[in-house]
């Protein structure tokens, strides 16, 4: 078996654990190489434990994912009523340049977290021109529930950020863990070769795969083949 995914190490790991503490014959014959029992278990801990990080850096990302699916769906809709409630107040303060300027909404913001910011200082100050927003349609209710919208896409945004840096920080831990797996499986693949040479049937118990001296010479001869024919072509160019 070729390990290449954290997959195959993951299975190629467990192969080598499992089968061997099932069977006292490998047991015996890895013990002579200095592969005991205990090796054994460190085998194990090792898979767990990168099993155990590669699942929460996925939770993390996943997390951060799904918070920034939602918090794209609950920005567009708020900001479309942010956008209307700020269209309204233009014309019912249309001839109050100064009542515009207070409630900061000459403009609003392209950016997700800046509009969200605005939105919430209008909404923090529009009640005190209900009266007027009355007039317009605009209640007092629909202000309130937007301004809790712009604020639950501010807190949203604080768990992405920190499912984000979760991520990132577990990233390294699997690296870590990763690759001290990786270290133990060389040195029992390498050792099991070694162990098992007599009886090399015995490696497919690992997933461990041995070619055939036929299937060696095979290849060999198709490298040598692909090496004539590359002199070939050089010889011809020349």
């Amino acid at each position: 078996m070729k390990i290449t995914t954290i997959a195959q190490l993951f299975k190629a790991v467990q192969l080598a654990t499992q089968n061997t503490s099932d069977n006292e014959e490998l047991q015996k014959k890895l013990n002579v190489y200095g592969f005991t029992p205990k090796r054994i278990q460190e085998g194990k801990v090792l898979f767990e434990q990168a099993r155990l990080v590669n699942n929460t850096q996925e939770q993390h990302y996943d997390t951060s994912r799904q918070l920034t699916f939602q918090i794209k769906q609950d920005s567009d809709a708020a900001l479309e009523v942010f956008k209307e409630h700020v269209s309204i107040a233009k014309i019912a303060f249309r001839k109050e340049p100064l009542v515009i300027e207070e409630l900061k909404i000459e403009k609003v913001s392209r950016k997700t977290w800046e509009w969200a910011q605005q939105a919430i200082d209008f909404y923090s100050k529009a009640p005190k021109y209900m009266e007027r927003l009355q007039q317009y349609g605009v209640t007092q209710e629909a202000l309130q529930q937007n301004k809790a919208a712009a604020e639950a896409l501010l807190a949203l945004d604080g768990q992405r950020l920190k499912k984000k840096g979760d991520a990132e920080n577990s990233t390294q831990v699997k690296a870590a863990a990763i690759k001290a797996l990786r270290v133990w499986y060389a040195e029992f693949s390498k050792l099991a070769r070694v162990a098992f040479q007599e009886t090399p049937q015995m490696l497919e118990t690992y997933g461990i795969v041995i070619l055939s001296s036929k299937r060696k010479r095979k290849d060999k001869d198709k490298e040598t083949a692909e090496v004539k024919e590359a002199s070939k072509i050089r010889v011809s160019a020349e």
